[in-house]
């Protein structure tokens, strides 16, 4: 698998800030007399005793070092009792597991407290979709209806410049199979001197704008899939139960917990929505079909299967995969198949009081001020990259890629922008398809909501990407040397 040095090291570093983590949460555990806030604690600690041991783990993969189930890199404090490992019958029926922070090549923990957004992980029960005829929990097979070449490309020469209260003219190329693709940071005006074909994207001056959605002084996008000013019956329907317009596996939302969810599908920031929900990319199953047009030629018969878990040589769990879309031939049998993982942004701060404040009375608290309580919550998008893509990419995209299967990306507009440059390649050539997304302002009657709609889509190769992600600014030395005695202090 393909690596360097630097991303040896960044692992490394995460590792080191979980294992301060670690210690401040037992000493912490050890100067408390109530049993039930020590019990926490020390199961805070204990998880970050295992992201440091799956860091390790990680690390000695990557070098070629076979580690076994029972090795433990760093063990626990002295004082520390080791956790059971339950079976996994044992399991309570209704507890969600989360996405780790990091998928390795070892069993993921039930929690990652640092990550209060997780969705439930499913069945774990290996794959087999050769020895059947129909995948089990199959979307109904569908034939693609549109060819590839209708997906404008992102370009990414602009990403970096600051919110715009209006999109920049050419934010957006599009290309077709025949035209190159406009590199990343590419001068646009370079670009058409070089043969490059870009279009201008600026919005309609009839484009709906959300109702008063500009003056809103609290974090709250969506929740339960609509607005907070929509007070038409649906809307309070599904505030009422509590219920996902988005697809999710069951008819109710999960995020965070099944008995009392989160459900903030986005947050506002700038007046602007960031998904923080990753079924929220499921409205009307947009980023499979744009996934297929990726994976399968144009008339391939295909379906979906969720949550598909992922396996390295070892038999150690890799992480599942989001959604796999399989292609079948004429008489049903699969044929290919590829990878689609989605990625919404992390959060800073404390959602869950000004969503509980706004379900005690929707109508009332729909123009709330929340700006001046504690830990307002803000997207972390500098988290989801260290902590969701690049492990995903690591793992899951080294896998994929070495058996030569192509992986898609679905993701907010917002993240992506945040990512590093990457050079891009021809649709035809690549490994990886990042299928951008944002929501945009629609109108319905007197009510309006947020829609996903796909901005464009940027080809890249596995490796380039990778290295891309990898490469870490160094800080000047001289002014880190000068912390040390203050630290020393």
């Amino acid at each position: 698998m393909f690596i360097n040095n630097d991303l040896l090291e960044f692992f490394g570093s995460m590792m080191e800030i979980k294992k301060q983590k670690r210690d401040i949460f037992y000493t912490l555990a050890s100067d408390v007399d109530d049993s039930e806030i020590k019990k926490t604690l020390l199961r805070i600690s204990m998880d970050e005793q295992r992201h440091v041991d799956q860091l390790q783990h990680s690390i000695d993969l990557v070098n070629g070092v076979h580690v076994t189930e029972n090795d433990t890199a760093y063990p626990l404090p002295e004082l520390l009792p080791t956790p059971p490992k339950p079976a996994r019958e044992d399991k309570p029926k209704h507890v969600e597991p989360v996405q780790h922070i990091v998928e390795s090549a070892q069993s993921i923990p039930e929690y990652d407290l640092d990550n209060s957004f997780a969705r439930p992980v499913q069945s774990k029960t290996p794959l087999k979709p050769a020895k059947v005829d129909e995948p089990k929990y199959a979307e109904p097979v569908r034939k693609m209806t549109e060819p590839s070449k209708d997906i404008p490309t992102y370009d990414s020469g602009n990403r970096y410049a600051q919110t715009d209260p209006i999109p920049a003219p050419s934010r957006y190329a599009g290309v077709n199979d025949e035209i190159p693709v406009v590199q990343t940071r590419t001068n646009l005006d370079t670009a058409k001197d070089e043969g490059y074909e870009t279009i201008s994207h600026t919005p309609s001056p009839t484009t709906p704008t959300l109702h008063n959605m500009n003056t809103l002084k609290h974090p709250l996008g969506e929740v339960f899939g609509y607005t907070t000013t929509d007070q038409s019956p649906k809307a309070q329907r599904y505030r009422l139960h509590r219920h996902c317009p988005f697809n999710n596996k069951v008819p109710n939302c999960t995020n965070d917990q099944s008995k009392n969810p989160l459900g903030v599908c986005s947050i506002l920031t700038n007046n602007k929505p960031v998904i923080t929900c990753p079924v929220r990319f499921r409205e009307d199953w947009q980023i499979t079909d744009d996934a297929a047009s990726f994976f399968f030629k144009e008339g391939v018969r295909w379906s979906t299967v969720t949550d598909v878990p992922l396996n390295d040589a070892y038999g150690k769990s890799a992480g599942n995969i989001d959604v796999m879309l399989v292609a079948y031939d004429e008489s049903g049998k699969m044929i290919d198949f590829g990878a689609l993982e989605v990625h919404a942004a992390f959060i800073s701060g404390n959602l869950r009081d000004p969503f509980e404040y706004y379900m005690k009375d929707p109508k009332s608290h729909a123009f709330m001020d929340w700006t001046t309580q504690p830990n307002y919550p803000q997207p972390d998008f500098l988290s989801a990259t260290r902590r969701s893509i690049v492990p995903q990419l690591l793992f899951k995209g080294g896998i994929l890629n070495a058996w030569h299967k192509k992986m898609a990306v679905a993701i907010n507009k917002n993240l992506f922008d945040t990512l590093p440059p990457f050079s891009q390649v021809k649709k035809e050539a690549a490994d990886i398809a990042w299928l951008i997304y944002d929501l945009e302002p629609v109108t319905e009657g007197e009510n309006s909501r947020y829609q996903l709609t796909r901005i464009g889509v940027v080809y890249t190769a596995y490796q380039s990407t990778l290295s891309s992600l990898a490469k870490i600014a160094p800080g000047n030395v001289n002014d880190f040397v000068k912390l040390i005695p203050e630290l020393a202090n």
